[in-house]
């Protein structure tokens, strides 16, 4: 055999046919004279011909952790468009080909698929990745209630307690008429709560009504020291003082009392003390602080006339006396009224 058809076997055996030696086939060389020039000439052209033809070889790609399929090796027979089993098919796990590839190659990318069930996702992932919120559930089974205890201690009573308690009882003896035995729970409730008031002034009256005035004037001024601003006890001592005798000691009770916020019928007690102990001028002012606070009351205005009337202002005593007049008099108080304006109102 001729020195091309060596060439060609060792060719095939690199599994690489050069295209221009595709229809070259091996003949039996003549027997006889060749001529050496050309035989060097041609094994000269074939191999410039193999290696302007021989393809590039393909980059090296690691080899994946999973068995790969092997694929049959190209012949001379066959070109690099086509093999005995079809179209050359490209492994899809291999990387990117390089832009030296990109016009001959064709690749196939498989889809990444994504585990959905992963934490929140960061900022860089929001255009990219699609998530799924578990919805949160929340236990609504409430616990039974439990049935409240009822606690059966007594808890005794407090002083003030126990004297209003003992007030009620006082209050309903008073009412039934048992005088005695309602001054005997009185004292004790003072026993209890020597400031209950109420008790207090109920005690002084009952003493009255059994004539033991030495012992109501003792609780009214006991009173008068726990509850200094009660002019009640002022006024209850001064009408003491009255029956006695005593106006100045009256007088000078009342006068004491009067910016405890009294009424007009304190007024018109303490200007008839002042009367009745000659300070008409001071009694005048009290009449007229009466008769302020209490218009319709007629004896505030016979007071004030007889007052002005003593201190010699006639047209001023004449002016009360017709204003009396003017307001419910007793039949008596009224013909003395009547008769007192006509004498003051002649010239």
């Amino acid at each position: 055999m001729s020195v091309i058809n060596r060439v060609l076997k060792d060719l095939d055996r690199m599994g690489v046919a050069p295209g221009s030696l595709a229809g070259v086939r091996a003949v039996p060389a003549r027997r006889g004279r060749t001529r050496p020039l050309w035989a060097f000439l041609l094994v000269l052209a074939a191999s410039g011909a193999g290696w302007w033809f021989w393809p590039a070889p393909l980059p090296r790609v690691p080899r994946p952790s999973h068995p790969r399929e092997e694929r049959p090796r190209l012949r001379l027979s066959e070109t690099l468009s086509e093999t005995q089993n079809g179209p050359i098919g490209l492994d899809t796990h291999l990387p990117k080909p390089g832009a030296e590839q990109a016009g001959s190659l064709r690749y196939r990318e498989t889809p990444i698929r994504l585990d959905t069930h992963l934490p929140e996702r960061g900022a860089e992932q929001a255009g990219s990745l699609r998530y799924r919120e578990t919805p949160i559930r929340l236990d609504t089974h409430l616990p039974e209630p439990r049935a409240a205890r009822v606690s059966k201690e007594v808890r005794p009573l407090g002083v003030r307690e126990q004297a209003e308690q003992a007030w009620t009882q006082a209050a309903h003896l008073i009412e039934l008429g048992r005088g005695r035995e309602a001054l005997e729970a009185l004292e004790a409730l003072l026993r209890l709560d020597a400031s209950h008031g109420p008790a207090r002034q109920a005690l002084v009256a009952l003493s009255l009504e059994g004539g033991d005035a030495a012992r109501a004037e003792a609780l009214l001024r006991d009173g008068l020291l726990l509850h200094p601003q009660d002019a009640w006890y002022n006024r209850s001592l001064g009408q003491l003082s009255l029956q006695r005798g005593d106006t100045a000691g009256a007088a000078d009770l009342l006068k004491s009392g009067l910016s405890k916020g009294v009424d007009a019928a304190y007024w018109g007690l303490y200007a008839g003390v002042l009367e009745k102990s000659g300070q008409a001028e001071t009694a005048t002012h009290a009449y007229r602080e009466a008769a302020r606070m209490d218009p319709g009351h007629g004896l505030w205005w016979v007071g004030l006339a007889v007052s002005l009337e003593q201190a010699g202002s006639r047209a001023e005593a004449a002016t009360a006396y017709q204003r009396a007049l003017q307001t419910r008099l007793g039949a008596d108080i009224r013909e003395f009224v009547t008769k007192k304006s006509e004498e003051l109102g002649k010239p």
